[in-house]
């Protein structure tokens, strides 16, 4: 299968380069990579310069510098109208992936053609501090719930027939619109556990709240205008997750009553600020704990 890449950065200079590295490296056997886009959405620091210097040294690999910033789906949307592959991989430029990620978001599609959507595991760098560990813990229930019900994120593989004419826009929760979009034309979604991926908590809780709320947000713009919910959202998932990973390590009830309280409050916020039309087309970079020396998972 011939997979396109695409990468998608704002302001992310201190990450861009192992995003990259991470891609350029990867090596499928049952797929080619035709391609790598960097696109960059009105960068103001080095973004753009670091990405173009792997690009001089990598002929699959090109940089596009967006001048204007019109919400990661118009990004989203520029890219697909440039890739030519069959599969295109969707990823944030302040992620790292696992070594043969590519090779294990394909297979289910190469397996199964009414598969459209694949996305992995999504791992953390670092848990220190309450922020981290509720980011962990936030990631740990979002694979409980995926293994039960598939609700892809961070990275994901798309079959380009499922998106033939681009993603509708309106809505600005990228992989909410893009599973929506799958299931309305009858293709499938497939959680692979052993694909993975690695993020970076967000600096605060202030941060993380102002992350929950905004995804909040989009959330219920999605059901509203596509009546259409990730397996996140519903509530005999997140129970079930939340009892699962506290029995496999009880010390962690009092963190998951702090993501509770957390995820109570940006939920409640997020919905305010959907009634209120507030879309979160464009917003302000999370600050992460970004580990300079931190290294790729296995």
């Amino acid at each position: 299968m011939k997979v396109s890449i695409g990468i998608f950065a704002h302001n992310e200079e201190h990450t861009v380069g192992r995003a990259i590295e991470a891609m350029l490296a990867q090596e499928p056997e049952q797929a080619k990579i035709l391609e790598i886009f960097v696109l960059s959405c009105a960068s103001t620091d080095s973004t753009v310069a670091a990405a173009e210097a792997y690009a001089r040294h990598d002929a699959r690999l090109t940089v596009v510098n967006r001048p204007k910033r019109e919400g990661k789906l118009a990004a989203i949307n520029d890219f697909l109208a440039r890739a030519t592959g069959d599969v295109l991989v969707i990823a944030g430029a302040d992620l790292v992936v696992a070594p043969g990620l590519v090779e294990r978001l394909v297979e289910p599609m190469r397996r199964d053609p009414r598969c459209g959507m694949t996305g992995p595991r999504i791992a953390t760098h670092g848990t220190a501090g309450l922020t981290g560990r509720m980011h962990d813990l936030l990631w740990r229930m979002h694979h409980e719930i995926a293994s039960m019900q598939p609700k892809l994120g961070e990275v994901v593989a798309l079959r380009r027939e499922f998106v033939p004419e681009g993603l509708p826009t309106g809505i600005h929760c990228d992989e909410v619109v893009m599973e929506a979009e799958v299931i309305r034309r009858g293709g499938l979604l497939a959680y692979v556990s052993e694909a993975e991926v690695r993020n970076f908590p967000p600096s605060d809780v202030r941060e993380f709240y102002g992350q929950r709320r905004r995804i909040a947000c989009q959330h219920r713009a999605a059901d509203r205008r596509l009546s259409y919910r990730p397996a996140t959202l519903r509530k005999r998932n997140v129970v079930r997750a939340a009892l699962n990973v506290v029995r496999e390590d009880p010390g962690r009830v009092l963190t998951l009553a702090s993501l509770c309280g957390v995820e109570l409050a940006a939920r409640m916020q997020g919905a305010i600020d959907e009634r209120r039309g507030r879309t979160y087309q464009v917003w302000s970079p999370v600050l992460r704990e970004v580990r300079v020396n931190a290294t790729q998972p296995n």
